[in-house]
């Protein structure tokens, strides 16, 4: 029973160390965040490290970053549903959709707009997906397919597509039932979008690797490709975070594309210069024992 708790006291001790050790290329990945942020010296350390933990750091990332932005897609598809719900009866007049053609009287398009969020009926065929561009949160009606805008993305649907006709009344109830479905649709939602952006996350540190081989030769010929990947990932924390901050608040930034990978790839070249040299065999001086002569 001793021998039992003392290897249980050992364990929890080496815990400890394991996430208490700021120097440890076994931080926990809470503070391998923290470190990646402003210590390539730290990054640095990092390079052995499996494989599996980069990717796991790179998800955590990812999920870290797309808290703000889904808080704020959720927000606007749920203000989106309940103006549209709310203001259907008043801002779209009667109307019809045979054969995939949207029919009604009215001979211009019309556009109620309330707090940035814009309902369009436009039978006329004026306006087209392209034209609601410049709209933050939308819902259109147009000739030949319905569009939803969320955070200035139009999303069309074709009305052929729907494979059957519709009429206004039809259409409250579908909006209706698109409000109970709301929570589910706007997970979905959030989910397709925090996959889509980790691989494209994913794509990015795989080009920032390739970058590495060529910057390594002068400050760390040593590393590999694997080890590349790993600093990579870590080395994409800063510009991840700080344009994911941007997007928060609104503010865009001119050539932010390119502002992006000029901080990766100064924040890799640093890690790279934190690299300690590989330790080379002392030469002995001592001149070898001459051979004896056999007797």
């Amino acid at each position: 029973m001793s021998i039992m708790l003392c290897s249980f006291r050992i364990r929890v001790i080496n815990q400890i160390i394991y996430i208490n050790n700021p120097r440890s290329e076994q931080m926990n990945i809470f503070k391998q965040f923290i470190s990646s942020l402003h210590s390539p010296e730290t990054i640095a350390k990092f390079r052995m490290q499996k494989i599996g933990k980069t990717i796991l750091y790179v998800f955590f990332l990812m999920l870290i970053t797309s808290i703000p932005f889904s808080i704020q897609l959720g927000a606007n598809v749920n203000n989106l549903y309940t103006y549209v719900s709310t203001n259907v009866e008043e801002s779209i007049p009667d109307f019809s959709v045979e054969n995939g053609i949207l029919k009604s009287d009215v001979e211009e398009p019309i556009i109620t707009e309330n707090d940035n969020t814009v309902i369009i009926f436009d039978p006329t065929g004026e306006l087209t997906p392209l034209d609601l561009n410049e709209y933050q949160t939308a819902f259109a009606l147009l000739d030949r397919e319905a569009v939803l805008v969320i955070e200035g993305n139009p999303q069309p649907v074709s009305y052929q597509d729907l494979g059957t006709d519709i009429s206004k009344a039809e259409l409250s109830e579908h909006i209706e039932t698109f409000g109970g479905l709301l929570p589910l649709i706007i997970g979905v939602m959030i989910v397709g979008l925090y996959l889509f952006t980790t691989a494209l996350k994913f794509i990015g540190i795989f080009t920032l690797s390739v970058i590495t081989l060529l910057l390594k030769r002068k400050t760390a010929n040593q590393l590999n490709f694997k080890q590349g990947w790993v600093l990579s990932a870590y080395a994409v924390t800063l510009p991840t975070i700080i344009f994911a901050v941007f997007d928060a608040i609104g503010l865009n930034i001119p050539f932010s594309f390119a502002i992006y990978w000029v901080i990766a790839i100064v924040m890799i070249n640093l890690v790279l210069r934190n690299i300690p040299k590989p330790k080379q065999k002392p030469i002995s001086d001592k001149p070898s024992d001459p051979q004896q002569p056999q007797i």
